[in-house]
């Protein structure tokens, strides 16, 4: 007996139903989880972690403080509160390496964000003696650390807005013999030589540049090669910083800051620029 075989609609809507049921398992779970309810989880997690007497289970709740922090970040974007939430949640974790990253990549997004200042400091203290730390900012970077806030044609359109300006001022003051108005002119041109400084330093690129040490021990060589001799006499700890000089193939030459250089591999270290910048 042959099986009666159902018509053209019928299948349609079966087909249908099954494709709307197939979406609803992917996509469901992602619309009932939205950024508010993941950052609500890290802050239970967080919680769970610090009430929690048991060393074992305290860094696991942390970490699961860190995963959902970081999901928090990827759903709603990066901000300076999140990124120094995670790093906390990284370093209860006892994952300095992270920890120290996410408060960089913190005061990339807002230099003066002091929860995240304050709690880098604490971090970098965990880190052996034998590995220098970036200096202190000193008046000149906090001279220009308000370049980070303005976008770089907003400044590079003020630059020349202040240059149109002192070539209106000199001229007037020449033409019509007004002295007076070079004194405007002297302060927009401050002002201009320190637009142009700001455009000459571009945070993105020096961020790409620096980086952390994000695995428990880094082998740092003296060649880019795994054969090649170590060049310090120990690897360097989770959570060092360094500049990156070079990007060779997997391998990575770097400069610690006090200018001593070696080789990583890439996999060993995190750049400070977020992978969206």
């Amino acid at each position: 007996m042959q099986p009666i075989q159902p018509s053209p609609w019928i299948r349609f809507k079966l087909w249908l139903g099954c494709g709307l049921v197939g979406l609803g398992l992917v996509v469901g779970p992602a619309l009932a989880e939205s950024p508010e309810d993941r950052l609500g989880a890290a802050l239970t997690a967080y919680e769970q972690g610090m009430q929690s007497p048991d060393r074992d289970t305290r860094v696991q709740r942390f970490a699961e403080s860190e995963r959902l922090f970081r999901a928090a970040l990827e759903q709603q974007g990066a901000s300076a509160a999140l990124w120094t939430n995670l790093g906390n949640a990284a370093l209860q974790a006892e994952r300095l390496g992270p920890a120290i990253l996410a408060y960089r990549r913190a005061l990339n997004i807002e230099p003066d964000y002091a929860r995240a200042k304050q709690n880098l400091t604490y971090a970098r203290e965990r880190i052996p003696d034998w590995v220098p730390t970036p200096r202190r900012s000193g008046l000149l970077d906090t001279f220009f650390s308000w370049h980070q806030t303005l976008s770089r044609s907003t400044r590079a359109t003020l630059a020349a807005l202040s240059f149109a300006g002192i070539c209106v001022l000199l001229s007037g003051g020449l033409i019509f013999r007004i002295i007076v108005l070079r004194y405007p002119a002297a302060l927009l041109a401050i002002i201009w030589l320190a637009l142009l400084g700001s455009l000459l330093i571009d945070p993105v690129r020096q961020a790409h540049r620096e980086a952390v040490v994000v695995v428990p021990e880094a082998p740092a060589r003296a060649a880019d090669s795994s054969n090649a001799p170590l060049r310090f006499g120990q690897p360097l700890p989770a959570g060092s910083e360094l500049r990156i000089l070079e990007d060779r193939g997997g391998w990575l030459h770097i400069e610690l800051h006090n200018g001593r250089d070696a080789w990583l591999t890439s996999s060993q270290v995190e750049r400070i620029a977020a992978p969206e910048s």
